[in-house]
């Protein structure tokens, strides 16, 4: 039977935080943004791995929208975006971290999509789903939610 792991153990096990007070939950850990990039084009999947190619992407830089602010911002357009998080989580061997959407994202009129991983390192992207009416993102904002399971 799987347990959930209490949001203080996941803390213990992350590198990256922001502020773990703010980030900490019961039983989760909200991930911020670390970047955002535009996919350009697809890129390919095969059984054994040989043939594998990631998509084609551009990186973004946020936008400060004055001189004198400590972090920008990433507005975007409809469309898909990979996301990377400052945080890196590392725990047992047992354990399943698994992502979804911040609520407070979904709210926004985004989703990213759910992941399930066995750590979750710098290179680890996942899908942001942004409507037709766009998004604007804060360097660092909680975006996700990541629940733990061993």
């Amino acid at each position: 039977m799987a347990v959930i792991i209490p949001g203080a153990e996941i803390v213990v096990g992350t590198d990256g935080l922001i502020s773990a007070k703010k980030q900490q939950g019961a039983f989760s850990l909200d991930l911020t943004v670390r970047s955002v990039s535009r996919i350009e084009s697809g890129g390919s999947l095969d059984f054994g791995g040989s043939e594998y190619k990631p998509a084609q992407v551009t990186l973004l830089e946020p936008v400060k929208k004055s001189p004198d602010e400590p972090y920008g911002w990433w507005n975007l357009e409809e469309g898909r975006y990979l996301l990377t998080f400052n945080e890196r989580i590392e725990l047992s061997a047992e354990s399943v971290i698994m992502i979804f959407s911040h609520e407070r994202l979904l709210a926004a009129g985004a989703s990213a999509a759910s992941l399930a991983v066995e750590t979750l390192h710098d290179n680890v992207p996942l899908v942001l789903h942004v409507g037709p009416q766009g998004l604007a993102i804060k360097e660092n904002a909680r975006v996700c939610k990541a629940v733990v399971f061993v």
